[in-house]
């Protein structure tokens, strides 16, 4: 579990919201600011003897401009244990003991195409990690990585179903010798009233080892806009697999300008 997280759950139910309110009237929508910060927690034992904890304090950033949405993720991180942020079973960290510091950063840019398959909408998502964080601490893995989905979605009346399909491509080095492969995620957004959606998904992603396992996860989130400017965003993560965390949780709270 990382900051990636907050900012892929943010980046998905922004689109999914803008796509609503793009239908509701022939009005273009003006540009939007959005800051959020919160927390996030994941604890797991991939594979290990010990579990290892990772607790992150984000800054996310974002910025809307008709079917264009842009963000980045900064983060301050705490991890504890012998597996590495990545998440994988097979890839140690240089150290067990717990370790804190600058996190990576995350950005992505999506293009939103409206209905180009019928009533079908499409999304497609470019994401890269700088690696800013210490490698030699356990923080991270001193490589970028890469990602490039699409996002497939309908509305039926309350509920808008939707696809992810991306394929990563994991930036390695000696100590770190990690795969490329893809990745799927299915699930709903649910809107539940004006202010509030509560949004389920299934993920899957290939090994990033030779030999470790694929990582599924299931996950439950709920959003609730407390004001036109100020929304409040929180999940539950379980996972079923090595390459997975056992357990995780996240909060945001962001403000719109």
């Amino acid at each position: 579990m990382n900051p990636y997280r907050l900012l892929f759950l943010s980046t998905l139910l922004t689109g999914a919201t803008v796509r609503a309110e793009q239908t509701a009237g022939p009005l273009p929508l003006p540009a939007v600011i959005t800051v959020g910060t919160g927390f996030d927690y994941s604890r797991g034992d991939y594979g290990f003897g010990t579990d290892t904890e990772v607790f992150s304090l984000p800054l996310n950033l974002g910025y809307q401009n008709g079917p264009w949405l842009l963000n980045a993720s900064f983060s301050h991180l705490t991890i504890k244990g012998p597996a590495t942020i990545v998440g994988g079973a097979g890839t140690p960290r240089p150290t067990s003991d717990s370790e804190s510091g600058l996190g990576d950063i995350y950005a992505d840019a999506t293009r939103q195409f409206g209905q180009v398959l019928g009533p079908v909408d499409l999304a497609a998502t470019v994401r890269v990690k700088l690696p800013t964080a210490d490698e030699e601490r356990g923080l991270g893995t001193g490589a970028a990585d890469y990602y490039g989905e699409l996002t497939f979605s309908r509305t039926f009346a309350n509920a808008t179903p939707f696809a992810i399909a991306g394929y990563r491509v994991l930036g390695d080095n000696a100590t770190y010798l990690l795969r490329n492969g893809a990745y799927v995620s299915g699930g709903a957004h649910l809107r539940l009233s004006a202010a509030s959606v509560v949004t389920t998904m299934l993920n899957w992603r290939q090994p990033i080892v030779a030999g470790g396992d694929d990582s599924v996860d299931a996950l439950i989130m709920i959003t609730h806009d407390l004001t036109a400017r100020w929304r409040f965003m929180a999940y539950g993560l379980a996972g079923f697999t090595d390459a997975s965390p056992d357990v995780g949780t996240g909060l945001q709270l962001s403000c719109r300008f």
